[in-house]
């Protein structure tokens, strides 16, 4: 069995290929907008992934 080295064994979760770019949900122009603002583009004509970007947030923030 080989032994990993550290440098191989951490899990590396930014790609580093253009550190500059902006998030996806800049991206997509769904940033600073409110929850109510969200469900509407979620249930509007949008992209899918802006829709499922939407979904993801409000799920993520909302109160149980």
């Amino acid at each position: 069995m080989e032994l990993l080295s550290f440098k191989q064994f951490i899990e590396n979760f930014q790609d580093g290929k253009n550190p500059q770019d902006k998030g996806d949900m800049k991206r997509h122009g769904l940033k600073g907008k409110s929850i109510s603002d969200l469900k509407k583009v979620r249930s509007g004509n949008a992209s899918p992934r802006k829709k499922q970007l939407a979904h993801w947030y409000i799920n993520m923030h909302s109160k149980d």
